[in-house]
């Protein structure tokens, strides 16, 4: 065995075993977070859906970890804008005859493909072969070590960077994903409204269309059957005395961007929001109805100032500082990304509250 290969065994094992032994503590880090998507540009975004979908278009035939190929498309083509990307569709650098021929350069001689979909199909077929045996294999630091083991790389430098691609966007987020997660992706609405991750909202239609973008297969009835639309993400606020800071929510996946975003233009208007709240499994305030909470897609923002009133006034909210109270350009915000306010109701006054879907929804019902 080289002592390169080696030392890359005894770096990641080590690594590995602390894992197994003590797990990750970070709950923001759970491979269903798709909020580390903020990272990615637009452009970034779109280049990752493609890879994924490529991936899972021969992940049955190879059954590579889509996590792992594309951090080394990332690392290999440079966000597919490297040379080889561009005129020969060969995302990973692979030397020889594709299936478009040969492309020379200065360096050798690569393969050359109609698509990057061919590319991602040799790569995923050439780790599968019996130098990487990578088939099968759902941990991505076993796989750094099978490429290690088969040559693919020498030194830890190149497994480093492979490992850091996937911690820093999340990649694991997409090694297991759904039918309708796989819809999402070739749609390019994986993770967000509609267009990535620009915030744009995902449906402006009536309520029963909302509804069938959010939950095409019906609402869920208990808070068990909700745990698949939803994920956990950070926002960023303003705290309390005017400090940078951010906050956890977890709310509905498809509408994660455009919280996100509309958080993000609170805190550039100067809007302090301390307290927050989304998902939250129960029953509307003084009704037999599920509130929107239980589904995700309602947002509570400084109740202290901006309380639930039964009535058509509030002293609290008149009086309230500028910097913590709804109004004006906050309420702006949300309803362009296609909220609904609650200082808007007729009979009662909910200044707090902001829902993507109007009314009350029922659980177990498909519309």
């Amino acid at each position: 065995m080289k002592a390169s290969v080696k030392m890359i065994i005894l770096i990641l094992v080590p690594v590995i075993l602390i894992t197994v032994l003590f797990g990750d503590t970070d709950d923001s880090s759970d491979s269903s977070d798709t909020s580390y998507m903020a990272n990615f540009t637009t452009e970034q975004y779109n280049f990752v859906m493609e890879i994924v979908e490529y991936s899972y278009d021969c992940k049955a035939q190879y059954q590579i970890l889509t996590s792992v190929t594309v951090a080394q498309a990332i690392e290999e083509s440079g966000w597919g804008k490297s040379n080889l990307a561009v005129n020969a569709k060969n995302l990973f650098g692979m030397k020889g005859k594709g299936t478009a021929g040969s492309y020379k350069t200065k360096s050798g001689t690569y393969q050359k493909f109609n698509s990057w979909k061919e590319s991602v199909e040799a790569h995923d077929k050439l780790l599968s072969n019996n130098n990487y045996r990578c088939s099968g294999i759902t941990d991505y630091s076993l796989v750094l070590q099978a490429l290690g083991r088969g040559g693919y790389c020498e030194g830890n430098a190149y497994p480093n960077k492979i490992k850091n691609h996937i911690e820093t966007y999340n990649l694991t987020m997409f090694d297991n994903l759904s039918e309708s997660d796989l819809v999402q992706v070739r749609s390019r609405t994986f993770g967000s409204g509609s267009g990535g991750n620009t915030g744009d909202v995902a449906n402006k239609g009536d309520k029963n269309a909302r509804l069938q973008f959010l939950f095409p297969n019906g609402t869920p009835s208990s808070q068990s059957g909700m745990k698949a639309y939803l994920t956990t993400i950070k926002v960023e606020i303003l705290d309390r005395n005017g400090n940078p800071s951010t906050a956890s929510l977890t709310c509905h996946k498809s509408l994660a961007s455009s919280i996100q975003s509309a958080y993000k233009e609170m805190k550039a208007k100067g809007f302090r929001a301390y307290d927050n709240g989304c998902f939250n499994w129960r029953k509307m305030t003084n009704s037999s109805a599920m509130s929107n909470h239980a589904f995700g897609v309602a947002i509570d923002i400084n109740p202290g100032y901006n309380p639930y009133v039964n009535g058509t006034s509030s002293s609290t909210w008149q009086n309230a500082p500028g910097c913590y109270k709804i109004q004006g350009d906050i309420v702006t915000i949300w309803k362009k990304y296609g909220f609904y306010w609650g200082g808007d109701y007729k009979n009662i006054k909910d200044y707090m509250h902001f829902e993507y879907v109007s009314g009350s929804i029922k659980a177990g019902t498909k519309y």
